[in-house]
């Protein structure tokens, strides 16, 4: 079960420190999954959002949101796996689960109850009508429950990614009724990659270079969190 043990507590006071710094001006690379060790068992379950005829949000050059959402859930979850972590995916290929969108996320929150994982990462990438918004944002269920799991993954993703492709460490977490973060009883979050609406964005989530980079953010994180 998910719990902030005492390796996440020193990781979630480096990702505080390098927040500050990056405050400052001063970027610090943020340690990788290199030194961790989950334990024995543990599970997370992948989402990739979207798929099939439900193609997400399209960007500027005609990027789907669900091929590259897959693409990142992938390289996530064998990044977690060479680390010892257990992964069940809701989707490993661009289909739809389900004839409708209700069918289809019933079928997700089926996938992940039935692995009965220690926390839940949910795969998107972002859109607004301002094309200037840019960054990596978290967002879990507004009861509460995934709180400190997606604030710590903010500062996180904050002190390095945002902060190294964007110039920003400001974006929070938010709170909302969403129906995957609330489908089992762990923490579960939605990650939102970039925002596909930002050109810069949107060439940043084409690359493996910067896909892989993310993912290994990403994973340092539950593993922080899942040991």
């Amino acid at each position: 079960m998910f719990f902030i043990g005492k390796k996440a507590f020193i990781g979630c006071f480096a990702a505080v420190v390098l927040t500050v710094l990056s405050g400052l001006g001063v970027y610090a690379v943020s340690h990788t999954v290199a030194g961790f060790v989950p334990p024995l068992g543990a599970v997370v379950a992948v989402d990739p959002g979207h798929g099939g005829y439900d193609g997400g949000v399209v960007g500027a050059t005609g990027s789907k949101e669900s091929e590259l959402n897959l693409k990142i859930a992938l390289e996530l979850g064998e990044i977690l796996t060479a680390k010892g972590i257990k992964v069940v995916y809701t989707r490993t290929e661009d289909v739809a689960l389900g004839d409708t969108k209700r069918e289809d996320m019933q079928a997700r929150a089926r996938i992940i109850k039935e692995a009965r994982p220690d926390c839940v990462i949910s795969v998107h990438l972002n859109s607004y009508p301002d094309k200037t918004r840019r960054g990596v944002q978290v967002f879990y269920d507004d009861t509460g429950r995934g709180q400190s799991f997606a604030s710590f993954m903010q500062e996180r993703l904050n002190a390095s990614i945002n902060y190294k492709y964007s110039n920003r460490a400001d974006l929070a977490p938010q709170a909302g009724d969403y129906y995957i973060t609330k489908c089992c009883a762990v923490p579960s979050l939605i990650i939102e990659c970039g925002f596909i609406s930002n050109a810069e964005d949107e060439s940043l989530l084409k690359t493996a270079a910067f896909r892989s980079e993310l993912c290994d953010e990403i994973a340092g994180a539950v593993l922080l969190a899942v040991s």
